[in-house]
């Protein structure tokens, strides 16, 4: 009798409890359903702009394949306007940079590379922009930008390619001394890939003392 009693104060007490929280307790199921289903739409949703930039992204690359720059320009644009926060998006203006640079157009080539080191998400694409910047400058004859688009390359694993430019940059200017010592330093930096660099170091002529 005393377990019925028991068993009865529990069904009653649930009864009880239901009555006063049961209207919060189904809201923080919906609450959590809804945040758990906003979730999983929010990451289709991204999986599918990826998948869908990824495709536009092919798209540039084939026209620059193609040598259309024109393509690679109109299909780059598009795929910055649809992703402008896109990794795809950095790797195209990249790519539209590479058809201008072909093309001649030196002006084209420079704003994309810079509108990339501004957006990149990563260090490594933001030195890549810059180097390819400076080296465009120094094809220019633009000497004293290009060294000055030199200097915001800071990472130690583009050590080989940023002194190379150094080195070329100053080797334009006819600065032997500092050609050379960056030449040396690019060397350094490269290892067993040096072969390049060795050979511009090597031919430099002798420094009058």
């Amino acid at each position: 009798m005393d377990d019925f009693v028991t068993e009865e104060q529990r069904v009653e007490a649930l009864h009880a409890w239901w009555r006063r929280n049961g209207a919060a307790a189904i809201l923080v199921v919906l609450f959590a359903l809804a945040g758990l289903l906003g979730w999983q739409y929010w990451q289709q949703r991204q999986r599918g702009a990826a998948q869908q930039a990824s495709l536009q992204y092919d798209g540039v690359l084939a026209a620059l394949g193609a040598g259309d720059a024109a393509q690679v320009r109109e299909r780059g644009q598009l795929l910055r306007n649809a992703h402008p926060d896109s990794t795809y998006s950095v790797l195209a203006a990249l790519a539209m940079a590479r058809a201008a640079s072909d093309a001649g157009d030196v002006a084209a080539a420079l704003e994309q590379l810079g509108w990339v080191a501004a957006h990149a998400g990563t260090p490594e694409l933001r030195e890549v922009a810059h180097l390819r910047a400076a080296r465009l400058l120094l094809g220019a004859g633009k000497l004293d930008e290009a060294l000055a688009e030199l200097g915001r390359s800071m990472s130690a694993g583009f050590a080989a390619e940023r002194e190379e430019l150094r080195g070329d940059i100053a080797f334009a200017r006819g600065d032997m001394a500092t050609a050379r010592s960056a030449y040396t330093a690019a060397v350094a930096a490269a290892g067993p890939a040096a072969t390049l660099i060795q050979l511009k170091l090597d031919n430099l002529p002798a420094v009058e003392k």
